[in-house]
């Protein structure tokens, strides 16, 4: 459900970036799907996943948050960013 949400964000926003040259609205929606993930982790926080499935896709959603700061990242070093 909302993991595989933002795995999916994860995936659109490194697509959106590909194209950040050509496309004016590309950093605007890198960072919203960032926003969005973080607000889930944050949530998610609440929670106390023992190790298990649920443990595992929670730490899939870091890796997802990890993936589009550094999208971000790479898109500053580029000079797309304003």
């Amino acid at each position: 459900g909302c993991i595989s949400l933002c795995h999916q964000l994860s995936r659109h926003a490194v697509t959106r970036a590909s194209n950040a040259l050509s496309d004016p609205l590309a950093v605007t929606s890198v960072r919203v799907a960032r926003d969005v993930v973080s607000g889930l982790l944050e949530e998610m926080l609440q929670f106390d996943f023992r190790n298990g499935p649920l443990r595992r896709r929670y730490d899939g959603l870091k890796y997802a948050l990890k993936n589009l700061e550094t999208v971000l990242y790479e898109l500053s070093v580029a000079g797309v960013l304003g």
